[in-house]
């Protein structure tokens, strides 16, 4: 039930998105500094995009549903693709590595310019990081692995408290498949994940162990929800410059979590299209005032989080 609707909240997104439309921004040579088109922005970046576009056309869409309407050309969910795709994480490069054998009909994008970075960390009260912090010397992404779905009484709580849940959000968010892509590096006996650890049964029987602190919506109102109302997990993974300051008063704080899988905003123009300098540019500095950092590598492998794609739309 819980997928079921995690899809649902994901089709209503896309059907709700913000389409702010206006003048798009371009010079009578074609170089100006808006791409003409639609410019297509992952929900986490949405504040940024808006900010950013200076009156160009932006659609918020989940970059999981917009890899799934550019990488079948042909089907009912099929669209143009846009002129620039402004997400979390190398989604091209997915895409392309999921579609490489698609004989050209699949939309192509240019190098991506780097934005700005931020970790993915845990948020929780004391008292559940207190009972986390116990149990793992060192707050890792496998401990995470290892105390997800266990009772409160085997981490020395209360038994009251029930299962230790991990909060997260899945694809077709960019957090999603970033968190899974965390997790999926704890399967592997030393050296680097691979589609084999991806189908294994010991990430099945991870997966069925975090359902229960599955969040359906986007990363930003599931972090809201968490904040809200705690008690519906017992922390929560989500970007650092997202949730850092949603804490306010609230009984949350933030803990790292290593190694650090970090998230990287970053935007790319659809082949060919020109006037993304100045563009990249706003966004950057959008993305540098709400809290995050310079870009950095974030290590992804694309055939990994392309092989984590399509092995969660399996299950």
């Amino acid at each position: 039930m819980a997928r079921i609707l995690a899809l649902v909240a994901a089709v209503g997104l896309v059907a709700g998105a913000v389409v702010l439309r206006g003048a798009l921004g371009q010079d009578d040579d074609g170089d100006g500094d808006t791409p003409a088109g639609v410019i297509w922005c992952d929900p986490l970046l949405a504040e940024a995009c808006n900010a950013a576009a200076e009156g160009a056309e932006v659609e918020l869409i989940e970059p999981g549903e917009a890899f799934t309407r550019l990488s079948d050309p042909g089907a009912e969910s099929a669209a143009p693709p846009p002129s620039t795709w402004v997400t979390v994480g190398d989604w091209p490069a997915i895409l392309a590595t999921a579609t490489s054998s698609a004989n050209g009909e699949v939309a192509t994008f240019g190098d991506p310019t780097p934005l700005a970075s931020t970790p993915l960390v845990l948020a929780g009260n004391a008292a559940n990081l207190e009972r986390l912090t116990a149990e793992c010397a060192e707050v890792t992404w496998g401990c995470l692995a290892d105390v997800a779905g266990t009772g409160a009484d085997e981490l020395g709580g209360d038994p009251r408290l029930g299962e230790f849940r991990l909060g997260h959000v899945v694809p077709p968010s960019s957090t999603g498949l970033f968190t899974l892509d965390a997790l999926v590096a704890t399967i592997p006996d030393g050296g680097a994940p691979s589609r084999t650890d991806v189908e294994s049964q010991a990430f099945a029987g991870l997966l069925d162990r975090i359902d229960s602190g599955e969040f359906t919506g986007d990363t930003a109102r599931a972090a809201d929800q968490f904040l809200a109302r705690p008690g519906e997990a017992s922390v929560f993974v989500g970007p650092e410059a997202l949730l850092d300051p949603k804490l306010g008063a609230r009984d949350a704080t933030l803990l790292p979590v290593a190694p650090t899988a970090t998230l990287t905003a970053q935007l790319a123009p659809l082949t060919d299209v020109d006037g993304v300098g100045d563009l990249a540019e706003r966004l950057g500095a959008e993305l540098t005032a709400a809290g995050w950092e310079p870009p950095t590598d974030d290590g992804a492998d694309a055939g990994l989080l392309a092989a984590l794609l399509d092995t969660w739309g399996t299950r």
